[in-house]
């Protein structure tokens, strides 16, 4: 598949919200930890479940940083950049 980054924000959040609890309000700004209250083990699964989605491996490193879901889609999205596998436009063209 090929990704943008707003394909990239939108998949992210759809995971996310596999792994908050129902009816929580996600958004850009949603923090992981102090927003959904998702523990270490959480933190594993949903590690997991994204890099099934994005065919990628994420290493302690890269969640150095990471914050709020916009955190999350900005990482991945530059290794994709970097992998050759994000486009910039919409239509999936460099």
């Amino acid at each position: 598949m090929s990704w943008t980054r707003a394909t990239v924000l939108a998949e992210v959040r759809s995971v996310i919200v596999e792994h908050a609890d129902e009816g929580t309000e996600v958004g850009d700004s949603t923090e992981l930890v102090s927003d959904l209250g998702i523990d270490s083990l959480g933190v594993m699964e949903l590690v997991g479940d994204l890099e099934d989605r994005f065919r990628l491996r994420i290493t302690d490193a890269d969640l150095r940083d990471v914050v709020t879901l916009a955190d999350v889609a900005r990482a991945i999205a530059l290794r994709l950049e970097g992998e050759g596998r994000l486009h910039a436009n919409e239509e999936g063209k460099p």
